[in-house]
């Protein structure tokens, strides 16, 4: 159990990082800790080339040594660590942790790789960091409980910046004071806010956590200091962003519970939020013996968790972006087209008369009773999916957990068909194979920025 320090918890958790080595860690969260790294670097290909992180690459940025994925450009570190992180969280097609309810991986990974790569770290110091700040990002989740992603935190920036620092601390082997410091000024940075959803300052959101995560390790490793106890300080991170609400005892797990492996994480087989995942894929069982009959449909009524529900206000998406948080064109995109896809993204789809037809026969239910709530912590974003036809005939389906989630866990067959379909724009068939090779021996590499060189050459 991890000995908490009474006056400074910055300190308790800095002490952890600075001991922790990727020999500590269980195989099990090595192992998730490589499908995470795996599914991001795929979603960041395919992110490069949207058109929403075309926007945000015209944001200045330095000229470095760090290679921006998918472009063959290079930044400094903290501008890499930006754009990679735009780009893999652009599509919403990166993972999901609980504990917290955050997008870990699409701002920890751009942090860590950026910085692995500027001091020249091999694949095991790449994963050692993010599995120590995917820990500590996801402790401290556990710990503020639900409560901030409620009161309207988009946790995956605000919590975001906590890990980007921790990696990047890790990388940069600074002492125990130092990861305090940094952690500190990350804390009086609580970036996002879950009204930006449906827009296109979400992706850039996610890339600013990023490239803060690496500018406050190097602030701390430049002397800058923050107040001792920020945390539990009467106006400090907890009350102030959280109004006071904070388990310790998730703390004193931190390093004997890996939450890597308990919530574990879930990763997408479809674009958009996760809260649609459940949905789509019941849509889609019921649609393999209805879709000639889909212009018959009269009533589509879909209950799922109130969790759910909060994540998706768009009932008439006007632009991809919004769509991503639809839970009426997840459905009716499942129901005219099949698997919802990339492809998909995009203002043809929103202006095909028949989806938006079908979007006004859809009714999203906020239901409290759909999972017991014993089990909604392994249930989060259920749904269960009733479609009602004009002669009466009525089909319905209900899934508590969609394929990729903890407790349905996609194989790794299914995530690699993932990550070529996502790297297909960018990499040649080859390239492709030589990266999902080397990703999944990534901590035999003995250069992390081997991770790179297909992106660069591309």
């Amino acid at each position: 159990m991890l000995e908490a320090d009474q006056m400074d918890l910055e300190t308790t958790i800095a002490r952890w990082v600075h001991r922790f080595s990727i020999d500590q860690a269980p195989a099990g969260a090595i192992g998730a800790a490589t499908l995470c790294i795996a599914d991001v670097m795929g979603v960041a290909h395919a992110g490069s080339r949207t058109e929403t992180y075309g926007l945000c690459s015209r944001t200045g940025f330095h000229q470095g040594g760090c290679t921006v994925i998918g472009t063959g450009a290079t930044a400094d570190a903290p501008s890499a660590a930006y754009l990679n992180a735009v780009a893999s969280h652009v599509l919403d097609f990166d993972d999901t942790s609980y504990a917290g309810i955050v997008h870990g991986s699409a701002v920890i990974l751009p942090a860590v790789l950026a910085v692995a790569e500027e001091i020249g770290a091999n694949g095991r110091q790449l994963l050692e960091a993010f599995i120590c700040a995917a820990e500590v990002e996801y402790t401290l989740g556990l710990a503020l409980t639900e409560t901030l992603y409620a009161r309207g935190h988009w946790t995956t920036a605000t919590l975001g910046i906590l890990g980007a620092t921790v990696g990047a601390c890790k990388l940069y082997g600074l002492g125990v004071e130092e990861v305090a410091n940094a952690i500190r000024l990350s804390m009086n940075i609580p970036l996002g806010l879950r009204a930006t959803h449906g827009s296109t300052g979400k992706p850039f959101l996610c890339g600013m956590a990023a490239r803060l995560g690496v500018e406050m390790a190097l602030a701390a490793k430049a002397g800058i200091a923050g107040s001792t106890n920020t945390t539990h300080h009467a106006f400090g991170f907890i009350n102030t962003v959280n109004g006071g609400r904070f388990h310790e005892d998730a703390i004193a797990g931190l390093g004997t519970r890996f939450a890597l492996i308990s919530p574990g994480i879930a990763f997408k087989l479809y674009p958009l939020c996760s809260a649609t995942q459940a949905a789509i894929e019941a849509t889609l069982m019921i649609a393999t013996t209805l879709r000639p009959r889909v212009a018959d449909i009269v009533r589509i009524r879909c209950r799922t968790t109130p969790l759910a529900a909060s994540c998706l206000p768009y009932l008439e998406p006007t632009a991809p972006s919004e769509a991503q948080f639809s839970m009426t064109f997840a459905i009716a995109c499942a129901l005219l087209y099949g698997p919802v896809s990339i492809n998909h993204l995009n203002m043809e789809t929103l202006r095909d008369e028949r989806l938006r037809v079908l979007m006004t026969h859809i009714e999203m239910i906020a239901d409290a009773e759909l999972v017991d709530p014993r089990e909604r912590a392994d249930y989060p974003e259920g749904a269960s999916v009733e479609i009602t036809l004009a002669n009466g005939e009525r089909y319905s389906e209900t899934i508590l957990a969609a394929e990729g989630m903890p407790q349905k866990p996609a194989s790794i067959d299914t995530l690699c068909t993932k990550f070529k379909d996502c790297t297909a724009q960018v990499l040649e068939a080859s390239g492709r194979e030589a990266l999902w090779d080397r990703l999944m021996s990534i901590a035999s590499l003995p250069e992390a920025r081997d991770l790179l060189r297909p992106a660069a050459h591309a």
